[in-house]
């Protein structure tokens, strides 16, 4: 591969200031074993050969809009300009106190009718919700930020690229591999949607009616409620901004 005086002039630059830098954000765990040798050589600022330089440079060009759309100062600036600003005691309590924010709907089809469930979700205790994090804790602490990001985008029904999925598919292989026993998952689903999920209109129903109401539902079903529940409770909610921002 024969390069011209310019080329190989811009491409010396790059190897010595941007390509090094964007290399050290590469999701590493998720690169090719050759990826991950090349990389390595440039952020080591070691030669690269012609055919080398060309693979680093496919290399950085797939994986570059996936850096730059979770560039952390970018991210942080942007969701800034968005944060609603709260300075009154009522403003808080018609936040904390909106009826509907524990309210969720779901779409589900029954013998090809289709309908829409109208649920809410019943108070938990301090214990009860120190349980639910606990359970999100022992999933996701060991997930890097990359992996992160990326399981919140597909949570997000965002469209991921090849190398995203790629990452994916890992991440629920972890996911899985953490969860452990399935039937004790199961159980613990089950359980959470008898004790704190209800349509808005239920009258009291007992335990054991709650508990056909619920396992009526395949586990899919069930789990999908779950995971709604934990958006509106945030338990698996992280912030892109500082928890304490700097006060200016």
């Amino acid at each position: 591969m024969d390069y011209d005086i310019d080329t190989k002039a811009r491409d010396d630059f790059l190897l010595k200031t941007r390509f090094p830098e964007e290399c050290k954000r590469l999701p590493f765990e998720y690169l090719e074993p050759n990826e991950k040798i090349i990389a390595e050589k440039c952020i080591n600022n070691e030669k690269l050969t012609e055919k080398e330089l060309h693979e680093l440079k496919q290399l950085l060009a797939d994986y570059r809009p996936y850096m730059k759309k979770y560039d952390s100062v970018q991210v942080e600036q942007n969701l800034e300009e968005n944060v609603r600003i709260i300075k009154s005691s009522r403003e808080l309590l018609s936040l904390l106190n909106n009826p509907d924010r524990y309210r969720f709907d779901m779409h589900y089809k029954i013998n090809g009718e289709l309908v829409r469930f109208q649920f809410r979700i019943k108070p938990l205790s301090d214990n009860e919700y120190i349980d639910l994090l606990n359970v999100q804790t022992r999933i996701f602490r060991d997930l890097n930020n990359n992996e992160k990001l990326v399981y919140s985008k597909a949570s997000n029904q965002m469209q991921l690229s090849s190398k995203e999925e790629k990452m994916l598919k890992n991440i629920e292989d972890k996911i899985i591999e953490k969860i452990g026993d399935v039937d004790n998952n199961n159980d613990m689903i089950t359980n959470f949607l008898i004790d704190h999920v209800e349509l808005v209109d239920d009258e009291s129903l007992t335990r054991i009616e709650q508990e056909s109401l619920w396992t009526s539902f395949d586990i899919g079903t069930r789990t999908l409620i779950f995971n709604k529940c934990k958006e509106i409770l945030k338990v698996d909610e992280d912030l892109e901004v500082d928890l304490f921002p700097v006060i200016g």
